[in-house]
Order: C-alpha cells, then structure tokens, then sequence
C-alpha cells in the first residue's frame, strides 16, 4: 500500500490570549519576554508574535524581526532593528 497525503490537513487551533499593557513600547517587551520564554513549546511561532491596540487589534506591530537568514532560521531580534540580523540562538 503506497502512502498518500491526507486530502486536508488536520486541523490547527490559535490561541489568543489577551494581556492589556497601557504603553505599546511596554506591551512589544512584554511580548517578547513572554515569547522568548515559550520558545521550547514547538507548538508556539515565536515569529509570529504581534502586539495590536484592544480597540484596533487589525492593526498589528511584529515583535521580532521577520527576515529569513542565509542558513534559513529565521533573525532573533527584535522588529525594525538597527544593525545586522541575527539568527535565533545566535549570539
């Protein structure tokens, strides 16, 4: 019996977990922190960590950098850096 891929992928859950912040700056540090610490869950996109305002929550802010590095991981800092990027685990 040959092996075939499932018609549709099984299905995949997010979780939203609201944290109010007053300050956005508080709210991007807060994230990452929280993100940072959640990175040995393999179920937790630390790269797609945004933060949005409670009344406007279409409009995101990223809290890590999206840029995709030459060994294919993914940059450790934090959104709109200065500098060059670094790799996850880099140092």
């Amino acid at each position: 019996m040959a092996f075939t891929e499932p018609a549709e992928p099984p299905p995949r859950h997010v979780i939203h977990l609201p944290v109010a912040v007053a300050d956005l700056a508080e709210a991007l540090d807060l994230a990452r922190w929280l993100a940072r610490a959640l990175t040995s869950t393999p179920q937790v996109d630390v790269a797609g960590a945004t933060v949005s305002a409670e009344d406007a929550q279409h409009v995101r802010h990223w809290v890590f950098c999206d840029r995709i590095m030459p060994d294919r991981r993914r940059c450790g800092r934090q959104a709109d850096h200065g500098g060059a990027c670094l790799p996850v685990g880099g140092p």
